[in-house]
């Protein structure tokens, strides 16, 4: 019997889905386990590279993709009681990765866990200092909904959930992002405790240039205006802008005028994303990482 089901979605992940995969391989654990991929259309070599490994494999069609939507769609395939929602570019840290993460899922009140994340050596300043932040090294304070705000968050790029829970409450596929947001929130108003496991650690960051940042928090702001969360952006925000410049300014001088502007970038696709409604679905789409996503509406 099947106990853990580990769920990747991928699309043009050839440089990435290999590493996943070996890592995987080489987990010490004695639970059993399957690896369910469900893929959006890749073009690279992604599924010739998946094809080498023992898994269970789906595709779907581009536009068919849905962050919340696909993630359910791959988790009806599941048969563990444990499912473990990892990204296709989140490379386990260590081989106690998975057995750590799902341990303490045997405790009843623990509905969720979700893991830390680790920047890959050559990431921005500014994304080493969020994930720094917001997936520390040690577990300081128990999660809570109280510090569910822009800076913290339940993350599907590192999380595992149990089946039972996950069948009383699916991901929600009407947001355009941010299904483990708004999973999360739900779960913890029920009464599930979340955990977070420094210990399960996976090695995960983006590079995004001032177009991509603006995009990425476009839909951010989208998503909790989608879910009627109005985070306090000036508390919050200024607190954190000040604590990112005396980061960068301690690693590299040089890069505080940039800091600044990819913060602006963040801030400005943010607020326009809290407003969508108020934009033509036209511009929409060229706002928007998500494109297909406004050609659905």
């Amino acid at each position: 019997m099947i106990k853990i089901s580990i769920i990747i979605l991928t699309k043009n992940n050839g440089a990435t889905i290999g590493e996943v995969l070996n890592q995987i391989k080489a987990q010490q654990i004695d639970d059993t386990y399957e690896i369910i991929i469900l893929d959006s259309g890749s073009i690279d070599n992604t599924v010739e590279q998946i094809s080498q490994y023992d898994v269970k494999f789906y595709t779907i069609l581009p536009d068919d993709f849905g962050h919340g939507a696909t993630r359910n769609m791959a988790s009806e395939y599941a048969s563990g009681g444990y499912m473990v929602y990892l990204s296709a570019d989140a490379i386990p840290a260590n081989d106690k990765w998975l057995k750590n993460l799902v341990e303490k899922l045997e405790d009843e009140q623990i509905g969720a866990t979700f893991g830390r994340q680790i920047p890959y050596e050559k990431t921005p300043l500014m994304e080493r200092f969020f994930i720094s932040r917001n997936y520390p090294p040690t577990a300081k304070h128990p999660y809570s909904i109280n510090d569910f705000n822009i800076n913290a968050f339940f993350s599907n790029v590192n999380s595992s959930i149990k089946r039972s829970v996950w069948k009383k409450m699916k991901f929600n596929e009407k947001l355009i992002i941010s299904e483990d947001h708004d999973w999360a929130k739900r779960a913890y108003d029920h009464g599930y405790k979340i955990e977070y496991v420094p210990e399960a650690a996976v090695y995960h960051s983006h590079k995004y240039n001032l177009k991509q940042v603006f995009k990425r928090y476009f839909d951010s702001g989208v998503s909790f205006s989608q879910m009627k969360l109005k985070p306090d952006i000036l508390r919050n925000g200024i607190g954190y802008f000040i604590d990112e410049l005396m980061y960068v300014g301690k690693e590299n001088l040089i890069e505080i005028p940039y800091a600044i502007c990819y913060d602006l970038f963040k801030f400005i696709g943010f607020i326009a994303g809290t407003n969508e409604k108020r934009i033509p679905k036209s511009i929409k789409i060229h706002l928007s990482m998500h494109s297909y996503y406004w050609k659905s509406k």
